[in-house]
């Protein structure tokens, strides 16, 4: 859950209750926690976006719509008419092949641990590629281009066998080579890979075909969802950026038309669905591009809405102002991506410490620490280099630093902050104590010795 801190989306799970049965918040709670970043970023998505509704607007989830519940009903978001959304978030994860290609990675890894225990931890996938013109249905040339890996691979005893011979015969300081009917692959030995970095293809996440992509997939799925919104009612589709290339440079235009744009599989969409009003993507990017001070660069919330062209006076300026009351992001789709399938935002996780300030007065030293961090160092989850590394980057421990000064605690206070952080500070106060020093002269003394 990393698009949001654990506190925000607490915050508007609390808040967003009054519109939910128990049903549905445990259904939502459920996909929210999921181990799966596809179920996760998702969730937090459709939590956020209906949590911000709630501020602008009336709000009905899951009216039930002939057998089919879209996930939000709005009577009074648009002016026109109410209004049906549906809301979904795309990643790059089919666009990519990695589904595919991590699916036949573990497929090959049980086999190969199987044969060599512990061989998997080693084991890095170069999956091949194919590209070239073809002709369609209508006898039009088109650029087709396809990574050589199907959801339908197999293990199969050919490819059993010659794994066992690549590992047993240690044969492994060359790589394999293997084609099927369902894979074209290169397996080779590696000291250590990543297990969320084992498969590679240099064909890149666009899409080929303005239909045969998975975000034109998704928008019909939406469709079929939306299909049964009575005569009158505006139906819509809600698109998070799960960290999606599309959505990247939405805009962006191929020169030589090889690939489509986002904008282009999406107005084609619409095209081609004329009972879908508009679609709205929201994604989080830096405020600038470019910038390589990201300090003073912070993450925000883009929006692109893209509307039905025979609609002519459908006012969509409500949904700006569903940009601007969403919560800050925490991270973008692809970081938050990363982030969720490596572990890092379960609730058990290390945490996310607040930046550690320090300030020295006349007689006294402050510092303002990560709470998180300190307690996790005092339940024994950090080590002491790890949370100096953590707090002050490497630098000398403040608080060895200051009892090596011979000066010590004197009072510590709590700072708390809001939901925007899964942190908060404790402040320590340091002065000078004759516990942890030198014995001294006295400050003052007679001026004279007595005759």
């Amino acid at each position: 859950m990393p698009i949001f801190g654990r506190r925000q989306l607490q915050q508007m799970l609390n808040e967003l209750g009054p519109w939910l049965v128990r049903s549905k918040a445990t259904d939502l709670l459920k996909r929210l926690e999921n181990v799966s970043a596809d179920q996760a970023i998702p969730a937090e998505f459709e939590l956020a976006l209906s949590w911000a509704l709630t501020k602008v607007a009336r709000l009905e989830i899951d009216r039930p719509m002939g057998n089919r519940t879209p996930d939000i009903y709005s009577p009074d978001l648009l002016s026109s008419a109410p209004v049906s959304v549906d809301v979904a978030a795309i990643s790059d994860a089919l666009l990519s092949g990695q589904a595919f290609m991590r699916r036949a990675a573990k497929i090959i890894n049980r086999t190969c641990d199987e044969i060599l225990t512990g061989s998997s931890a080693h084991l890095h996938y170069t999956f091949q590629e194919r590209s070239g013109y073809v002709r369609d249905e209508f006898g039009r040339t088109r650029f087709d281009r396809r990574r050589l890996i199907t959801k339908s691979f197999q293990m199969d005893p050919q490819l059993r066998l010659a794994l066992a011979a690549w590992l047993k015969n240690r044969s492994t300081d060359h790589p394999l080579h293997w084609a099927g009917k369902d894979i074209k692959v290169t397996i080779s030995w590696r000291d250590y890979v990543h297990p969320q970095s084992n498969t590679f293809c240099t064909m890149p996440s666009l899409a080929y075909d303005l239909r045969e992509n998975p975000l034109y997939q998704v928008l019909k799925s939406k469709s079929d969802q939306l299909q049964n919104v009575s005569n009158g009612a505006h139906r819509g589709v809600f698109l998070g950026d799960a960290g999606c290339q599309l959505f990247n440079d939405i805009y962006r235009v191929d020169r030589v038309n090889n690939t489509f744009s986002g904008q282009q599989v999406i107005e084609t969409f619409l095209a081609d669905e004329s009972t879908i009003d508009f679609v709205a993507v929201f994604s989080v990017k830096r405020a600038m591009t470019g910038s390589r001070d990201s300090s003073k660069n912070p993450r925000i919330w883009h929006l692109y809405v893209f509307e039905q062209k025979s609609q002519k006076n459908l006012d969509l300026s409500c949904l700006m102002h569903l940009r601007d009351i969403l919560p800050a992001p925490y991270l973008s789709g692809y970081e938050a991506r990363s982030w969720h399938e490596q572990g890092m935002f379960s609730a058990q996780a290390r945490g996310r410490y607040l930046p550690t300030s320090m300030s020295i007065g006349k007689q006294s030293m402050t510092v303002r620490i990560s709470g998180r961090a300190l307690q996790e160092l005092m339940a024994g989850r950090l080590t002491v280099k790890e949370f100096e590394n953590w707090t002050v980057g490497g630098r000398p421990n403040p608080f060895e630093q200051q009892l090596a000064l011979g000066w010590t605690i004197s009072s510590v206070s709590y700072e708390p902050k809001d939901a925007s952080a899964d942190d908060d500070y404790l402040i320590f106060t340091f002065k000078d104590d004759p516990a942890a020093a030198a014995l001294r002269l006295p400050d003052e003394l007679r001026i004279k010795d007595a005759k």
